[in-house]
């Protein structure tokens, strides 16, 4: 789900980079010394999660979890994203370095309405933490998904149908998120709630 060098226009790249530090700005505002290592684990998380692959002929594609860096860590994950991106598109060679900054912003917003959609679902306390979780994640690549067909599409007509195609490879992606997110969140909340918003210190 990341695009690559030389296909966006140079406006829009230096919009995408400076959206990004933007984001980034906002997301170590304030950061606190005892985040930092929540911050570094999960953005290692983030990184190795690149490395698993599964085909969708006639190509492959991978996890993200950018919601799953919304969930827990909030805002914070705008710190995360772009350092993982620009490991990611540095060391493997997904994505590019010119687009770090559109990849950075258009992962950043999802992951920041993953976050917003989890606290809302889980404010009442009515919903199972599974699915809490697991439609955060949802979303988060529902809407990075979006982003990304949305920018391919305002390429021209000779995108079009790569724009189509990347949305509909990343369905099994998002069902896949979903699950592993929402395990995961139901497992924090039991074993470590104080790494999920509203748990226990």
């Amino acid at each position: 789900m990341h695009l690559s060098d030389g296909i966006l226009p140079g406006p829009v790249l230096v919009a995408g980079f400076v959206s990004a530090a933007a984001l980034a700005r906002w997301g170590v505002a304030g950061l606190r010394d005892d985040e930092t290592p929540r911050v570094a684990v999960f953005t290692g998380a983030f990184f190795c999660a690149s490395l698993l692959h599964f085909k969708v002929p006639p190509t492959s594609v991978h996890l993200l979890f950018h919601g799953l860096l919304g969930v827990v860590l909030g805002r914070r994950a705008l710190l995360a994203l772009p350092i993982g991106l620009g490991l990611q598109a540095t060391l493997l060679g997904h994505g590019g370095i010119t687009t770090l900054g559109v990849n950075a912003t258009m992962f950043g917003v999802a992951a920041l309405a993953a976050s917003g959609l989890y606290r809302w679902l889980g404010s009442g306390g009515s919903v199972r933490p599974f699915w809490c979780g697991a439609l955060a994640a949802a979303a988060a690549v529902l809407i990075s998904g979006l982003l990304l067909a949305a920018m391919l599409w305002s390429l021209g007509e000779g995108f079009v149908w790569v724009a189509r195609y990347a949305l509909l490879a990343h369905l099994p992606v998002l069902v896949i998120e979903a699950v592993v997110t929402g395990s995961a969140v139901e497992f924090l909340r039991r074993a470590q709630p104080a790494l999920l918003p509203g748990g226990a210190a």
